[in-house]
């Protein structure tokens, strides 16, 4: 019923003959690929080839010079190593009883006699070579045994011999009571198929049919095994199969399958967990979304209308007014001011917060930002009666490698909060290096006021969300508390550094420190006060792209005041079509406008006018920053640069400019 299978084995037969042409005689009539020859010409040369190969026949010879073959074969017999070779003597002497007993007596098992019959000899050559494979065989197995045996006294795991056909135990050690509590005098003689979980006979019983359908010796499963007090153990069993019978060891794997179970159950629980952590983040996330979508949008509709409010305000103040009239518009100018750093503080903490506040990495011109900075301070200053210094160190480098937004919405918080809160004095933006090499430089900028000061026991918390030094600060200057926050977590994206030191009544100084590499362009700094003068614009050509009607009288109005002439479009449709029709120096691009929005028409620009017409400079305006980096979106699809309504009218005049001076 089961084949055992054998690997192909080479027999060494020895042929002795003290005549070398017998030798080549008897190779030639017996070879065969299984058999190896080992020759030899005299007894004592037999006899050391014996001792030292394992030989499967000896044919030989009995009439040799010196040891007969009788002699030999009464070496060989008496030598434990030799003793079971079987002997096929070869004679030509006699064929008398004597002497064939005698050969016997000697160990032969069979005679072969000259002239050799081919026939005969092949016959018994073939006979006690297959005896031979029996013997060795069966030596084999008995050594096999006898290890499964001790294996069986001695394993900690459970071995047992048992039928294939029937499971009946036949041999099987101690650890089976010690694992199960059954004695063996229990289980033998009783199937091992009783000891199986009832919800793994079966399958067990497959697997085994099925290794001996392939004809496999030796196969692994895993199944449960009961003890006798209801105890249920895990078990690996290794089968080994010979002749109807199987060898088995089981190992207890009962730890490593709990140990499995639970970490299956854990991993189980990570997953659920997982998901519910991803479902979580998804509607955090998408909370977070709708929150800043919706600030994104307030931001844009309360804007907007802000722009023209703010801006005919500043127009009207600058016409012949009682003072009655001036002071209320001035009113209704603060208030605009007030609300639009509210919002634009608001905007910049959700955004930080979000992580959705990114530091870019340009070369800039540090003496157009300063001199920036000063003109929009420098009106407030002087409402208040109060001197605006700036005081920048010539070593300082004019170009520098950095996000000059950043830098100067930075400064502008410090100096707008130290021109807010000073009534009379001055207050003074020093910059200065403290380290350099070729490649960057550690700057201080300084913000330096006469102003209110800050109590020594508040100076630790003004960094703080939604601090100020005063309870009564806000209702008396306005703001929400976010600004200084707002400029730390900037000055740390940049890798800086502020502090702070004041003393009440007498002044405040705000200190950034930054490392900057040097920009490309040479140059050295020695922008001063004098440095900052007006921006004159000229007779510029210019589309504004617009399609809120009071923002079109009043961008208008303030670039004509420039001196620049202006084309309205109300969508971007229109504005493609007069750009086809006319040559303009610069466009002031609208973001969201009907039928066709500000960034389509600035890639249709971009991508489908030749030069030099595709080159002109475009400028976003937009009261719409929120939630995503739209300044990326802006430079993305062509634009050069934005700015935010409302606009300051000279930073509009600056980055015109700017933009103008760069094309």
């Amino acid at each position: 019923m089961f084949k055992l299978e054998k690997t192909a084995a080479i027999a060494n037969i020895l042929l002795v003959d003290d005549v070398p042409e017998n030798l080549y005689s008897l190779e030639k009539m017996l070879a065969a690929k299984d058999r190896k020859f080992l020759k030899a010409t005299s007894g004592k040369e037999a006899l050391k080839l014996a001792f030292s190969n394992d030989v499967s026949l000896i044919l030989l010879d009995v009439q040799m010079p010196e040891m007969n073959g009788f002699e030999v074969a009464e070496i060989l017999k008496s030598n434990k190593r030799t003793a079971g070779i079987s002997i096929l003597f070869v004679t030509a002497i006699s064929k008398e009883q004597q002497y064939v007993l005698k050969g016997y007596e000697t160990g032969a098992v069979d005679y072969l006699f000259k002239p050799l019959d081919v026939d005969i000899t092949m016959a018994k050559v073939k006979t006690f070579l297959q005896l031979y494979y029996q013997q060795n065989e069966l030596q084999q197995q008995n050594v096999m045994l006898e290890n499964l045996s001790g294996l069986v006294d001695n394993s900690m795991d459970i071995t047992c011999i048992f039928d294939l056909e029937t499971f009946v135990i036949e041999q099987v050690n101690q650890t089976f009571r010690t694992l199960l509590d059954y004695e063996v005098g229990e289980v033998l003689g009783s199937s091992l198929l009783n000891y199986f979980n009832n919800e793994d006979i079966e399958d067990t019983k497959s697997i085994i049919q099925e290794e001996l359908i392939n004809n496999s010796d030796v196969f692994v499963f895993e199944n449960r095994m009961k003890g006798k007090s209801g105890s249920e153990k895990w078990m690996r069993w290794k089968l080994v199969v010979k002749n109807g019978k199987c060898f088995g060891n089981a190992a207890d794997i009962t730890i490593r399958k709990q140990t499995e179970k639970k970490l299956s159950e854990n991993l189980a629980y990570l997953v659920r967990i997982n998901k519910e952590l991803a479902e979580a983040k998804r509607l955090a996330e998408a909370s977070v979304k709708v929150k800043q979508d919706f600030m994104a949008n307030m931001s844009h509709e309360i804007r907007t209308p802000m722009n023209a409010i703010i801006g005919f305000t500043n127009l009207v103040l600058q016409t012949n007014l009682n003072e009655e009239q001036r002071t209320s518009l001035q009113s209704v100018k603060i208030s605009g001011e007030n609300l639009i750093v509210i919002i634009n503080d608001i905007l910049d903490f959700s955004k930080i917060e979000a992580g959705k506040m990114t530091i870019e990495s340009s070369e800039f011109d540090l003496s157009l930002v300063l001199c920036e900075l000063l003109k929009l301070q420098m009106q407030v200053a002087n409402d208040k009666g109060i001197d605006l210094l700036l005081n920048v160190d010539t070593k300082v480098p004019q170009y520098l490698i950095g996000d000059s937004v950043r830098v100067n919405q930075v400064l502008l918080n410090l100096l707008s909060n130290a021109v807010k809160f000073t009534s009379k004095g001055k207050v003074e933006l020093k910059v200065k290096v403290l380290e350099e090499d070729d490649k960057e430089a550690l700057l201080e900028f300084a913000v330096e006021d006469s102003g209110i000061g800050i109590p020594a026991d508040k100076l630790e918390n003004i960094f703080e969300s939604f601090t100020q030094a005063k309870g009564d600060t806000t209702r008396k200057y306005g703001g929400t508390g976010l600004g200084l926050t707002i400029v730390k977590k900037i000055v740390g994206l940049m890798k800086g550094e502020i502090k702070v030191e004041s003393e009440l009544d007498k002044g405040s100084k705000f200190i950034v420190l930054v490392r900057m590499p040097k920009g490309v362009t040479k140059g050295i700094s020695a922008v001063q006060q004098d440095d900052c003068k007006e921006i004159m614009l000229g007779k510029l050509q210019i589309l504004l792209a617009e399609d809120n009607e009071l923002n079109q009288i009043f961008a208008r109005r303030v670039l004509n005041n420039f001196g620049c002439e202006v084309d309205i479009a109300n969508n971007g449709k229109i504005a493609l079509e007069k750009f086809r029709n006319k040559d303009y120096d610069i466009i002031l691009m609208d973001i969201m406008m009907p039928e066709m929005d500000g960034l389509e028409t600035t890639k249709i620009i971009r991508n489908e006018f030749s030069e030099p017409k595709k080159n002109i400079p475009i400028l976003a305006m937009t009261a719409f920053i929120f939630p995503e980096s739209n300044d990326n979106k802006y430079l993305e699809a062509g634009m050069n640069d934005y700015i935010l309504k409302p606009f300051n009218p000279d930073k509009l005049k600056q980055k015109i400019a700017n933009l103008v001076q760069r094309a």
